[in-house]
């Protein structure tokens, strides 16, 4: 039994690791409201056509996605 809860223990410990080395933990906006760092703002657009406007978002700056 022992051996089945140190073999869950470990599997646990290394998805939170793996996790942390892409940094998909990061939030995507500060307490703030501002994109976190290495993110930046895209801005709302108006689409011409049908003037539907889409949100805008944070997006990972060129270079440093996961």
């Amino acid at each position: 039994m022992s051996k089945r809860i140190a073999g869950v223990l470990f599997v646990l410990v290394c998805t939170a690791c793996a996790m942390m080395g892409c940094k998909s933990w990061e939030p995507i906006k500060t307490e703030t409201g501002t994109c976190s760092e290495d993110r930046q703002w895209v801005p709302p657009k108006q689409d011409p056509e049908s003037g539907k406007w889409t949100e805008g978002y944070c997006e990972w700056k060129p270079g440093k996605a996961g």
